[in-house]
């Protein structure tokens, strides 16, 4: 057994470059799994240790279900909770800080937190690089984070202005958090005052929260049920940190899933490089294996034989990847990090990943190497010695085997699927790859029709090299099919993501332009009443049209929470927003103003079986029920925290809800409004401690986040091109050692160097404008699988013009440059020992 282990290393290193590429085709495929899975048990673990900052030694959260925040007696009575040790309270709004002096203009919104300092160390841990902890309720003082520190230019023992409902606070900064602090999309922008401090910059009396610490031996349940019955007065919301946690990983889902996806394709596409090299060698070595077999060895040898130079390229390739897969993972990490309203900016790689990336990279190469190794066992001697191995059924058998890896391939990305990523993205990942394994086999079918009639127009310019190439492709069509498959996966997930991507971003940008009614968007840190008369003020600016205020909030209805919102139903009939599938717009606008009638959402509609006359009971702020007429249904409604928003009428929110103000306004200019009043409307809502944005920054916004998320896909999907590229090389260079007996006759006979060489480049242009359609087709069946299980209509999303381009360039691209070294050895063949080439 020895000897045959020394025979399959000498047959690799007669191939040095055949057996280095298919190494590093498995070496990408390992690195992009291994990045994958230290990125997404990353994620997990920054959810950890963020729920950890969030509620620090809290075992229970408690908060607010209205805008007003729990009262100071519903903090009392927490307190009073038998079982109960500690109660932190926390107040929790955004807000704008007063430009430091020598600054050009108004900075970022900051998060403003409010806390008890005596009841926050107890259950709280604050990381400070200089400075001391807040001591005292009644001091001015604050701490900044880092961030905020080194962005806005603060120092410690300096000083800072907060705006807010009345005259501006000043504070004396008096330790600094670090890095960017503990708390979730406040992009590192936080400063912490005492408690009494922040409810006077915000102008309320309650607290968004209170962290509760319970007694030792004192049981979560227990002390819920004592909660329930003691407080009645207002509603609130109750969560443990693993209901924290549990929210934290459904909003990283969909990236943990597509990452792993990818992943799993990348596998894939290297178990084609595996499959088709190996078979390469094969068919290459069939002489020598029938000389083993009439040597006496037995087909078990010969199995062993071949799979022995398979686990060699497997534990080879499989270090590589490790390797550069610790490289891309912290490359990974520190974009995911990067991105806001992720949990955390610091993720750590589980040295578990790296044991089950290698592991899986040296299972897929032997099981890629399996029907080659058991085909070159069958290999007749006789047979053998007299031609190239080249039969049918080995033919089919290679299709077939195909089949056999996609599940092999599949089981193992079940296996080391992300468990937070849920099992809908598991079954949209199948869906995705069974639509994938189907074009590949299916390719076969097509790849002689299609390749003629790409010729055609190369045949008109270079009509020998253009036969000799689709020759060199009939000669054996399941290499060509393989290769052809590889490139066609790589390609169709650069589609398919780009298409999925320019859909989400199209969906959310149509989402805010249906139904928000203004062309600039003003936020309040909070509830403003329009007795205070902001809406005027903003009105009052020149070439300003309308001010619509509205409010977002929750409503609870049988048990269940919804996102709602107040709106005005004229300036929405006005402005022409809002787009309704069910009811006559205008008499449901009418209604809206009138009282007792809602518009919902499709989505909601559907989720909560709702139709057009049906009633939406609500509890009211007075503890009674509140029966809603549903007069309308909308196709998309106003963004809540959680979804879309039930759309309610200023008199219903403000008397029977207890909504107290409008969170934001939607403004409409005239339409020959100027850019210098467009700033005027600024400076003005600036002054007022509220924040503008124009809608279509905001939309800008939303696009620009999901397009560095879809980014970060289409680099992983690059990495399947890549290894369909080094296919690319593998089959032309066999192709080329195929044909040196013939290129010799053909040089003889008055073929230059020149034409050898553009007959292997037109070979390879073939495939990659095939692969390029093959690719583009595949890719928009793949995308309208996204695109449907995404909710995203196609008229939406419109055709991915740019991707198809981008993956028609790439893939004849890559073909080309993959094609510059069998070229260059096509085109030095020399006639004599061509000749003699055997």
């Amino acid at each position: 057994m020895r000897g045959l282990g020394r025979l399959a290393w000498r047959t690799l290193r007669a191939r040095p470059l055949r057996a280095l590429l298919t190494a590093a085709g498995v070496g990408l495929g390992v690195a992009v799994l291994l990045a994958s899975l230290a990125t997404t048990r990353g994620i997990d673990a920054a959810i950890d240790r963020t729920v950890a900052d969030l509620v620090g030694r809290a075992e229970v959260r408690v908060s607010a279900f209205r805008e007003g925040g729990l009262t100071p007696l519903a903090i009392d009575v927490i307190r009073g909770t038998e079982g109960v040790a500690v109660v932190s309270p926390e107040l929790e709004r955004r807000t704008f800080l007063a430009p430091p002096p020598g600054a050009s203009g108004p900075s970022d919104p900051v998060t403003l937190l409010g806390i008890e300092p005596s009841t926050h160390r107890r259950v709280h841990d604050l990381v400070l690089v200089a400075g001391a902890s807040l001591s005292r309720m009644d001091e001015p003082s604050a701490l900044v984070t880092e961030r905020l520190a080194e962005q806005d230019g603060y120092v410690l023992g300096g000083e800072l202005t907060l705006q807010g409902a009345g005259a501006p606070v000043r504070v004396r900064i008096v330790g600094l958090i670090a890095g960017g602090g503990p708390f979730v999309g406040s992009a590192g922008r936080t400063v912490i005052v005492p408690l009494d401090l922040a409810r006077g910059v915000v102008g309320i009396d309650g607290v968004t929260r209170a962290d509760v610490l319970l007694e030792p031996g004192a049981g979560v349940a227990e002390v819920l049920e004592r909660l329930s019955l003691r407080l009645v007065s207002e509603p609130y919301v109750v969560a443990t940190p693993r209901d924290l946690a549990a929210t934290l990983h459904a909003s990283t889902q969909d990236v943990q899933s597509t990452i792993a996806l990818i992943a799993v394709i990348a596998l894939f596409v290297g178990a084609f490089l595996i499959f088709n090299s190996l078979s390469m060698t094969v068919a290459e070595r069939a002489r020598e294996v029938g000389l083993l077999r009439a040597a006496g060895a037995t087909r078990g040898q010969v199995v062993r034989f071949v799979l022995s130079g398979a686990i060699a390229i497997g534990l080879f390739g499989s270090a590589l990847g490790v390797l550069a897969g610790l490289g891309l993972a912290r490359a990974m990490a520190a974009f995911v990090g990067s991105l806001r309203g992720f949990p955390a900016e610091r993720l750590e790689s589980d040295p578990s990943a790296i044991l089950v990336a290698f592991s899986v990279g040296v299972l897929v190469t032997v099981a890629a190497a399996l029907e080659p190794a058991v085909r070159a066992s069958r290999i007749s001697p006789v047979e053998a010695l007299r031609a190239r191995l080249d039969l049918a059924p080995a033919r089919r058998a290679r299709l077939l085997w195909l089949v056999y890896m996609f599940a092999l391939v599949a089981l193992v990305g079940l296996l080391a699927w992300p468990p937070t990523a849920g099992n809908v993205g598991a079954g949209r990942a199948l869906a995705v790859y069974a639509a994938l394994l189907a074009a590949v086999l299916v390719s076969p079918l097509l790849l002689p029709g299609l390749a003629r009639l790409v010729g055609l127009p190369i045949g008109v310019l270079l009509r020998l090299e253009e036969r000799l190439a689709r020759g060199s492709m009939a000669r054996d069509r399941s290499r060509t099919a393989l290769t052809l498959g590889a490139l066609t996966v790589g390609l169709a997930m650069v589609v398919a993501l780009g298409w999925s991507a320019q859909g989400a971003k199209a969906a959310a940008s149509a989402w805010l332009a249906d139904v928000i009614p203004g062309d600039e968007v003003v936020t309040s840190i909070r509830p403003l009443p329009a007795d205070e008369g902001v809406a005027e003020v903003l009105a009052a600016v020149p070439g300003v049209l309308r001010v619509s205020p509205i409010a977002t909030f929750n409503l609870a209805s049988h048990g269940q929470r919804l996102d709602g919102a107040a709106v005005s139903g004229a300036d929405l009939a006005a402005d022409g927003r809002l787009r309704i599938v069910a009811g006559d717009r205008a008499a449901a606008l009418a209604a809206l103003d009138a009282g007792g009638a809602a518009i919902v959402p499709l989505a909601t509609a559907d989720r909560l079986g709702l139709g057009l006359g049906d009633r939406l009971d609500v509890a009211a702020l007075d503890g009674t029920t509140l029966s809603l007429s549903v007069v309308a249904i909308a196709e998309r409604s106003i963004p809540g925290q959680s979804g879309e928003s039930v759309l309610v009428g200023w008199a219903d929110a403000t008397d029977r809800l207890g909504v107290a103000g409008a969170d934001f306004f939607a403004v409409r200019f005239e339409p020959e409004a100027s850019g210098s009043e467009r700033s005027e409307l600024e400076a003005a809502a600036r002054s007022l401690a509220l924040e503008p944005n124009p809608l279509s920054r905001v939309q800008g916004a939303v696009t620009a986040a999901l397009g560095r998320v879809y980014g970060l896909f289409d680099a992983l999907a690059l990495v399947a091109v890549l290894v369909a590229a080094l296919g690319i090389v593998n089959a032309l260079a066999m192709s080329v050692i195929e044909r040196i007996r013939e290129l010799g006759v053909l040089r003889a006979i008055g073929m230059s160097r020149r034409q050898a060489s553009r007959m292997v480049v037109v070979e390879a242009t073939v495939i990659g404008i095939v692969g390029s359609v093959f690719g583009a087709a595949t890719g928009l069946t793949v995308g309208a699988i996204l695109l449907l299980l995404g909710g995203v209509a196609f008229e939406t999303a419109g055709l991915p013009w740019a991707s198809l381009a981008t993956a028609a360039v790439l893939g004849i691209a890559v073909s080309v440059v993959a094609a510059w070294w069998p070229a260059r050895v096509a085109s030095r063949v020399s006639i004599v020992a061509a000749l003699s080439f055997e």
